[in-house]
């Protein structure tokens, strides 16, 4: 089977079961729990052209519009961007300046070189084959100081490390029917904010910002390598 399957499985034919965690202290106490969406966009001033690397069904794109004047969003998913067209179509009076497409960044980011003033990714990197082409190929559609906000799952936090160390894989993604959905949901890849850093440093980024979502996460990111669930990292082009 090969990838574009998988996802177009997860989506779909609905099999991907996405999981809460802490979903009652999440109610509870929503004005302290910051998702990814909320953090890349508070991390990035705007500009002429963003693009979003795994789209999914566009909410970040149409989000982000107002901060930029053209919005791009890619992704494996035909079914995703067709949700994210539709949902353009409900949200925005004018989509003529917000594109998708389905693109597998397996194989090539479908663009020129410098023709992005920033780009996002949002759990996607721990997804693809070969992460250095991947991220290689975001940097060359960004344009120099262009800025890059990336966010994958923390194999290093705290409550991972003592999964490990009582012998229990960490789950990274949905707990449920791996089978169906590839195992960890189509996680290839584990991240710790050290290893985030050198992908980024040895692909031609300069580190500006290290930082995690979730419950409390303004208390949590002071130490973001162990106690937040994600890294999320706001980068630069040189």
């Amino acid at each position: 089977m090969n990838c574009e399957k998988i996802y177009e499985k997860q989506y779909s034919q609905k099999k991907l079961i996405n999981v809460n965690t802490f979903q009652h202290l999440r109610k509870v106490f929503k004005r302290f729990d910051v998702n990814r969406e909320d953090l890349a966009l508070s991390l990035i001033d705007g500009g002429r052209m963003l693009l979003d690397v795994g789209c999914g069904n566009g909410s970040l794109v149409i989000r982000a519009k107002d901060k930029f004047q053209e919005v791009y969003g890619i992704d494996i998913s035909t079914f995703r961007i067709e949700e994210a067209r539709k949902k353009a179509a409900d949200k925005l009076e004018d989509v003529s300046l917000v594109h998708f497409s389905t693109c597998n960044i397996n194989n090539k980011v479908e663009f020129p070189d410098n023709t992005f003033d920033a780009a996002i990714s949002l759990a996607v990197v721990e997804h693809v084959f070969d992460p250095y082409f991947v991220v290689g190929e975001i940097n060359r559609v960004l344009k120099p100081g262009g800025i890059f906000i990336v966010d994958v799952p923390n194999i290093a936090y705290i409550r991972y490390r003592l999964a490990l160390l009582f012998g229990k894989l960490p789950v990274t993604s949905s707990p449920f029917n791996w089978k169906e959905i590839g195992w960890d949901g189509g996680h290839l890849h584990y991240f710790t904010k050290k290893s985030l850093v050198r992908l980024l440093e040895e692909s031609g980024f300069t580190i500006l910002k290290v930082t995690g979502c979730g419950l409390f996460a303004k208390f949590r990111n002071f130490y973001p390598a162990l106690l937040t669930g994600d890294i999320c990292i706001k980068a630069r082009k040189e």
